[in-house]
């Protein structure tokens, strides 16, 4: 088995407190929609499991088994779900699924994912759960990742945050998109990044979010115009049939 980033942990030099360097403050100032007050995680999300509890052992437990099972293709997959982009969806999506077709698209889910960012921020600071791959160094990770804070993953959550909204917006494909989702969110396990709780921390996060978008007048104009621009695109009617 071959990591294409086998030397990425000899990358990781800076400590956990150095590495948060963006400030509450500073990404509160660059959303869009909603501001991380309306989105109170740190008082929704249980917290996470103790390390030494039966829990927590499992929660490592799973990380291990996980990443001892990896395959060439689970580890291209992971790494090329490391970015943070809607069209990772793509392959569920259809060819014409791409940023050039979907510029009104692109901006939305771009919006989408500094407000999701600036409030999984505020839950992973007071958390303050230490990543896997810091509590086991065994577990050898796949991505270029700092060891800042691992609950809820903000991976998960924008990627089911993603597919909620891209299922809203194409509801005949619904089964699929919400498919993808989980295992783009799974695939931060894969990486040996995050905790299965930290990826499910991250789906409920997302509902949350994107319940609070949904019910933002600003954001239901733009989303109606993004999903007219999808439907186009993929040659689908106006509104799909639930």
């Amino acid at each position: 088995m071959r990591y294409r980033a086998s030397s990425f942990v000899a990358l990781i030099t800076i400590s956990l407190a150095s590495s948060i360097v963006v400030s509450s403050a500073a990404l509160a100032a660059d959303t869009y929609y909603i501001s991380p007050a309306e989105i109170d995680l740190v008082h929704i999300l249980a917290p996470p499991p103790i390390p030494d509890s039966p829990t927590g052992k499992a929660d490592l437990q799973a990380v291990l088994a996980t990443v001892n099972a990896r395959t060439d293709a689970s580890i291209k997959q992971a790494q090329d779900d490391d970015q943070r982009t809607v069209f990772r969806f793509a392959d569920v999506m259809g060819p014409n699924f791409k940023t050039e077709n979907l510029p009104l698209t692109t901006a939305l889910f771009q919006h989408v994912y500094q407000d999701g960012n600036a409030a999984t921020f505020a839950a992973k600071n007071f958390f303050k759960r230490t990543r896997p791959f810091v509590v086991d160094p065994e577990i050898k990770i796949i991505v270029v990742q700092a060891p800042d804070f691992s609950y809820p993953s903000n991976h998960s959550t924008f990627g089911n945050e993603a597919g909620i909204l891209l299922a809203e917006m194409v509801p005949e494909n619904a089964v699929a998109i919400f498919a993808r989702g989980a295992e783009y969110a799974h695939n931060r396990v894969v990486a040996g990044v995050h905790f299965p709780t930290d990826v499910e921390a991250g789906r409920i996060s997302a509902s949350v979010i994107d319940n609070t978008l949904l019910h933002n007048p600003h954001f239901e104009a733009d989303f109606a115009q993004a999903k007219t621009e999808v439907r186009a695109a993929l040659g689908l009617a106006a509104t799909g049939n639930q």
